[in-house]
């Protein structure tokens, strides 16, 4: 049986970023057909390989390096260091525990780091691309510099994007996936004591020049009955409390902070999900929240509304009557035999599971066979 090693170091930690929780769950599936191994930052279930970064301390040598290199490539050169220098324990490992192929997750550092291994290792790199195109152009290109043998996109405008840059490079469209037995419409709902309709939102509390909460409870409060519950945690909690209390008051405004294992039930309590986004990458709540039968409303993009299909609206969310008569449509609509879920179906775990099962095997064989051409020659 062959042995693939994916690679987050936050798996196991952060249950609220979509690239972590999705390479546990990857890890979870794909275990049924290979010798899995899911290098993360805590234990995730019997696949994973917790490994502290704190037992692997950088020598000196190693921080100038890493310290000249992120000088020379990134905005904000030190945090782009702190990572470094959090991933090499996974470098060294995969270095002492060969595989068959390495699946990075967590950006452009687990893909610097395969790369490093399949030089010396000739092991074959299947990357998934986790970021959209929001400003976020530079980071592909990055990652695309390392060329892995099998680049995965989340959506079909990445892939092209990647195919213009790099006409040679190898490309799939994978989106992410949801367990849809587990994100149902059927179900305990979460008791909020909130006036319907209901909308949900899940963000960071965190002022920033997005200002994707800031849209949303301005929309909101613009409707004339509905309420609004945030999902999310972050240093400017009070900041938010606030500007909700004051355009929304009591009965219409709640903030909240949830277990991953808990949304099925918050989504299910809600009428209507949401988000004020304009550069953020929310596709995978969008998914779950369609799954339990609410319509979503977010920005319109190309990204946005390939994923949300004909389960909810995109609209301009930056301009405050759109976005209301936006959350005010998908309010009255009638949703034609729940159109958001059956929308959510296209990205359910089992299709997404075989998608991931057949591009690995296809690239082990490709790489295989043009490494056995090389040293023929």
């Amino acid at each position: 049986m062959s042995k693939i090693t994916l690679i987050h170091p936050q798996a196991g930690i952060d249950w609220k970023s979509n690239s972590a929780v999705f390479a546990v769950e990857l890890a979870r599936r794909l275990d049924n057909y290979f010798e899995v191994e899911l290098l993360s930052g805590a234990d995730c279930g019997s696949f994973s390989r917790p490994l502290n970064s704190r037992a692997f301390s950088s020598s000196g040598a190693e921080k100038t390096w890493m310290s000249n290199l992120t000088n020379g490539w990134w905005q904000q050169p030190k945090v782009a260091s702190h990572q470094m220098s959090r991933f090499l324990p996974y470098l060294r490992y995969l270095l002492n525990h060969p595989t068959d192929l390495i699946l990075p997750q967590n950006g452009y550092f687990g893909l610097l780091a395969a790369t490093f291994v399949r030089t010396i290792k000739h092991t074959p790199i299947l990357y998934t691309h986790h970021q959209s195109l929001l400003n976020q152009e530079k980071n592909l290109e990055r990652s695309l510099g390392l060329k892995p043998d099998r680049l995965i996109t989340l959506d079909p405008e990445v892939a092209q994007y990647a195919k213009k840059l790099i006409p040679s490079q190898i490309i799939e469209t994978i989106p992410l996936g949801i367990d849809p037995t587990e994100f149902t419409s059927e179900g305990a709902a979460l008791i909020t004591g909130l006036s319907q309709p209901c909308i949900i939102t899940v963000a960071p509390l965190t002022r920033h020049s997005d200002r994707s909460l800031e849209l949303t409870i301005e929309a909101v409060a613009r409707l004339s009955q509905a309420s609004l519950l945030i999902c999310g945690e972050g240093a400017d909690r009070n900041y938010f409390q606030a500007l909700g209390d004051r355009l929304l008051g009591v009965g219409r405004f709640q903030i909240r902070t949830f277990a991953y294992a808990q949304m099925p039930q918050v989504y299910r309590s809600g009428s209507i999900f949401t988000s004020g986004a304009t550069q953020e990458n929310c596709g995978l709540m969008f998914i779950e929240a369609m799954a339990c039968g609410l319509p979503v409303v977010a920005m319109d993009n190309a990204v946005n509304r390939y994923l949300i299909g004909d389960g909810g609206i995109t609209c301009d969310v930056t301009n405050p009557d759109a976005y209301k008569s936006a959350l005010q449509l998908a309010i009255a609509k009638h949703w034609y035999q729940e159109q958001p879920r059956q929308n959510a179906l296209r990205f359910s775990w089992q299709g997404i599971t075989l998608l991931y099962y057949q591009a690995i095997l296809r690239t082990m064989n490709s790489y295989n066979h043009q490494f056995a051409s090389v040293n023929a020659q």
